[in-house]
């Protein structure tokens, strides 16, 4: 049975919300209409969640949530409020909901039912610890969990990038506001830029905390962190920087490894979003795929490997850069091997007729050589 304390400094309020959660199958520990006394009855009966007034005198509800959650209680809050306006500041310390006075039957309920899907969530990643996480940027974002075969899902498009955004900086590195408003919210004012940011990040907590992702953003002095709770994710994009940057070479040993890396780096790089921010790290990562692809295709070359698994690997690589001439020259040689000579000479007509239509040039003089080398 779900456990509760009900903290409202308006006492017939408090009464009604406790006869409205007895009727609901909640068991109500304690209620009380001093806001001091809140934080000591939370301590002491370890409710499942914590309904509060947020304007009461003295010490508001948003005051006695920031101490909940920096005690690490653990206790759900919903907030019950007679004006809108506070929702913002409910989300900012993470709360699960907020209930606007006069309170409904059927929104108490929504919110009991929210609380229940996260204690069931919390106890399935309690028992088998914490989840391991697994980062997509290539493509469409996704943050997966190890035992789910589908991705976390997030509240609005903007909770997935900003995620995005913080997860190619330096682990742990502190962002200031400024540079995540021009990033996110170039068009704002910094007033409001503030908001959405506040906002965003409190949703993108809630989330991670109810996946048991071990990762939350921490609020540093003028900005935000990563911080992680163990392990740290495994981002295809940073594996892919890290294989190139350490200068590894394709052998026996890691070629399943290194193919599986290509093709799952093959996708667009962080493709449902359309910020300006984004192009200095598609431009960056293109040129780690198109080198991891390159040395790839040597590999391949210099074992015999099986050749329209070469060719599907140097077509490829032409799509991402189609005026490579080097490329062409490779898939032009493994044309020739799978083909034959009518092969090769309608692959090199094709490329003769791109870049004469969209430059106005004509085949570089070694391909042309390599033609006619294959053809005489």
């Amino acid at each position: 049975m779900m456990r509760a304390i009900v903290v409202d400094d308006e006492r017939l309020v408090a009464e009604q919300i406790d006869r409205m959660l007895v009727n609901a199958g909640v068991k109500v520990l304690g209620r009380c209409v001093n806001p001091h006394e809140a934080l000591g009855m939370a301590k002491a009966l370890q409710p499942d969640v914590l309904f509060l007034d947020i304007e009461m005198p003295e010490l508001s509800g948003l005051e006695i949530a920031q101490q909940v959650y920096a005690d690490k209680l653990d206790t759900e809050v919903v907030f019950i409020t007679a004006y809108n306006q506070y929702a913002i500041d409910a989300f900012r310390v993470n709360a699960l909901d907020y209930l606007l006075k006069p309170v409904m039957e059927e929104d108490l309920q929504r919110s009991l039912e929210r609380i229940e899907k996260r204690r069931q969530h919390r106890g399935a990643v309690s028992s088998g610890g914490q989840r391991m996480v697994n980062v997509e940027l290539f493509g469409k974002f996704a943050l997966r969990l190890e035992d789910s075969p589908d991705p976390i899902r997030w509240v609005t498009s903007k909770c997935a990038e900003l995620l995005a955004y913080m997860l190619l900086q330096t682990l742990e590195k502190e962002i200031s506001k400024w540079e995540l408003f021009e990033a996110l919210w170039p068009a704002l004012n910094e007033e409001k830029a503030g908001i959405n940011l506040r906002s965003t990040v409190s949703r993108i907590n809630k989330t991670l905390r109810d996946y048991g992702a071990g990762m939350t953003l921490a609020s540093v002095r003028n900005g935000y962190r990563l911080v992680l709770s163990d392990e740290a994710p495994t981002v295809d994009a940073a594996e892919l920087e890290l294989f190139v940057l350490d200068g590894v070479e394709p052998d026996t040993d890691n070629v399943s490894h290194v193919e599986q890396l290509f093709h799952r780096c093959s996708q667009p790089f962080l493709q449902e979003f359309d910020s300006a921010w984004c192009e200095p790290y598609r431009k960056q990562y293109r040129q780690y795929f198109l080198h991891l692809g390159k040395k790839l295709l040597i590999y391949y070359e210099k074992t015999d490997a099986e050749p329209f698994k070469a060719l599907r690997l140097a077509d490829l690589l032409v799509e991402h850069e189609p005026y490579d001439e080097s490329l062409r020259e490779a898939a032009l040689k493994l044309h020739h091997r799978t083909g034959g000579t009518a092969s090769a000479a309608a692959y090199y007509e094709a490329y003769a007729d791109l870049i004469n239509t969209e430059l106005g040039a004509l085949p570089g003089v070694r391909l042309t050589a390599l033609l006619r080398g294959i053809t005489d």
